[in-house]
């Protein structure tokens, strides 16, 4: 069995989530995805920044994957989603299906994320006939079922926005 860490779905200040990395590189993880998954609003932490973190747990021998927005909502949000897709360094993890699109149409690997709308036969066929490698498995999607409700609640309960205004949502 593969361990595997996901991205880190809190708001962190970019200091606590590189202490927290570090310490990832020094675990039994194989696989750390990383990279803000909620909300462009919680943008604390830079491309390059992000990038800098990824080369040194890949330095540290773990593969890594570039986790990418749920759901995209500006044009700020779209242009970082171009940098993920452009860059060829590490995998991206689709959590949108435009992302997903995106890989597919430059012929890119990409892991299908757990945010992925996949309710039905069809859209799964048409993932396992794109570019994706890897769609997380149903264990992984029924452990986040289990510690939260939905992943659009586990989504929607950490937007930037609300909690700035000390609201959940």
């Amino acid at each position: 069995m593969r361990y595997a860490l996901g991205s880190v779905l809190w708001y962190w200040p970019t200091e606590r989530l590189a202490d927290f990395y570090q310490q990832a590189a020094n675990s039994d993880a194989e696989i750390i995805y990383l990279g803000e998954a909620v909300c462009t609003k919680r943008r604390a932490t830079a491309w390059a920044r992000w990038m800098e973190i990824a080369r040194e747990q890949a330095a540290s021998g773990k593969q890594v994957v570039l986790s990418t927005l749920a759901l995209l909502q500006s044009p700020s949000g779209l242009n970082e989603l171009k940098r993920y897709v452009e860059n060829v360094e590490f995998l991206i993890e689709a959590n949108d299906f435009g992302a997903a699109n995106m890989a597919a149409e430059r012929g890119m690997p990409f892991v299908a994320g757990p945010t992925l709308n996949v309710y039905n036969v069809e859209t799964l066929q048409l993932l396992l006939q794109s570019t994706a490698l890897h769609i997380r498995d149903r264990f992984e999607v029924e452990v986040l079922g289990y510690v939260w409700p939905s992943a659009a609640g586990a989504v929607g309960a950490r937007l930037y926005r609300p909690r700035r205004a000390s609201r959940q949502r």
